[in-house]
């Protein structure tokens, strides 16, 4: 019984899934689905936690370094170390006096020595470089944090692209097939008026070439929606075959502000500048480190010794002190490190000054796009509009016997283009706007 059971649940999942993939996707979902699948935007996660442990790492040098050591030796010749009487000379006298006057064992044998040893180490002096690495760290996943921005950002937009042209190339592909049953139409006149000898063969000729080359069009747009569906299966991580429907966006465009709205926006939210910002700060404190290299190293020291192998000193040491060092001649090389920080925050400081000038020149470019592409909604939407008067005075016209079913559909191909026109208009500049949106920081 329980087998017949999860046979039947298996045949209404397999029922069920091809209705799942004929749900249609929406924009949103599309674009949160392919953020949640790329695997270049997971590296690009996983570079953050990776820098972030190297904030950890650089953190922890702020602190003593304690290290224990030891040594086990085991001595297979265990023979003392003895001065014999005498074996420094006699002193003269009444009465001579040996040296030494008797045997001095200088050292006793062991078999097992041992030797270990606690050492603390705390820099005094490179604290502030320290702290300077430790902010590089910490810049460095700020920078990791906006390449996710980025990545994230080129993903939406990517999957924008593609889902405005599946929806344009859906649009012509219904343009295409009104317009073969129109010519269709004309063909089944000629051939009616060809047999009734009404008409020339040549006319029935230039039709036909018409219909193979609107079912050629016809053939290529299909191609089209299966490389759009295609590319955007692989950014939803799924496979490219898999059935896609995707929903078709509001009739209501976007407003478009004023030029100087994305401008000033795009200084603090554009994530090129925001980069740029970053990575010269970055270099700002390379500088600050390298200064630092000049500063002597002072640091202190305090640890445990124990010993066994010399029996005449103490087993157990204890000592706490300082270390003073500094590098008197290293033959430039801290000076030519200094030039080098300097030169890349050079790089940095005309990188970050040419991003702000480029974004400005993209944001203006974009926004000059957009204005024009809004500039064609009202014509394309006049024109729409004209053909559905049309249509609907010609089907009038065809109820009342004065008009023939050739020239309603000669009219549904035109509104049909119309359509596609108007179409192709809002979406071009829904996706200009969204570019403008994006160089401005202000599009999640």
């Amino acid at each position: 019984m329980k087998s017949i059971q999860f046979i039947l649940l298996l045949t209404l999942i397999g029922a069920t899934q091809p209705l799942l993939a004929q749900t249609p996707l929406t924009l949103s979902q599309a674009q949160e689905a392919a953020i949640q699948q790329n695997r270049r935007l997971k590296i690009a996660r996983y570079r953050v936690d990776e820098n972030a442990q190297k904030v950890t790492e650089a953190r922890s040098r702020l602190y003593p370094l304690v290290v224990a050591s030891g040594t086990y030796t085991y001595n297979g010749v265990a023979q003392d170390l003895t001065l014999p009487r005498g074996a420094l000379g006699v002193l003269p006298g009444a009465t001579p006096v040996p040296l030494p006057q008797q045997d001095l064992t200088l050292f006793n044998a062991r078999h097992n020595l041992f030797f270990g040893n606690v050492l603390a180490f705390q820099p005094i002096s490179q604290l502030g470089k320290i702290k300077d690495g430790v902010k590089v760290a910490q810049a460095d996943v700020e920078i990791a944090r906006t390449e996710v921005s980025q990545a994230e950002q080129a993903i939406r937009q990517g999957v924008e692209k593609l889902y405005f042209g599946l929806l344009i190339a859906q649009q012509q592909q219904q343009q295409a097939q009104t317009t073969i049953e129109l010519t269709r139409s004309k063909l089944y006149d000629v051939e009616s008026a060809l047999l009734a000898g009404k008409t020339d063969p040549v006319n029935k000729v230039g039709l036909q070439a018409d219909l193979a080359n609107q079912q050629q069009q016809l053939l290529q747009t299909t191609n089209q929606i299966e490389d759009y569906s295609a590319d955007l299966n692989e950014l939803l991580g799924q496979p490219a075959a898999t059935p896609l429907t995707v929903s078709a966006l509001a009739d209501s465009v976007p407003t478009l502000p004023a030029l100087e709205t994305f401008l000033e926006s795009a200084k603090a939210g554009n994530l090129d500048i925001r980069k740029a910002d970053q990575t010269s700060q970055k270099a700002t404190l390379g500088v600050q480190a390298a200064r630092k290299d000049y500063i002597p190293n002072l640091s202190a020291l305090g640890g445990y010794l124990f010993q066994n192998v010399v029996s005449d000193l103490p087993q157990n040491n204890y000592f706490l002190g300082l270390q003073l060092s500094y590098n008197i001649v290293d033959f430039g090389r801290r000076r030519a490190t200094l030039n080098q920080r300097v030169s890349q925050q050079q790089q940095a400081n005309e990188n970050q000054q040419y991003t702000r000038e480029h974004i400005t020149g993209e944001v203006e470019k974009a926004y000059r796009k957009a204005r024009q592409a809004q500039s064609l909604l009202p014509i394309a939407t006049q024109a729409a509009q004209y053909r559905r008067d049309e249509l609907k005075l010609k089907n009038d016209r065809l109820a009342a016997g004065l008009a023939l079913k050739r020239d309603v559909l000669e009219t549904q191909a035109a509104l049909s283009k119309a359509e596609v026109d108007l179409y192709s208009a809002q979406l071009a500049y829904r996706l200009a706007v969204q570019d403008l949106k994006r160089l401005a920081g202000t599009n999640p």
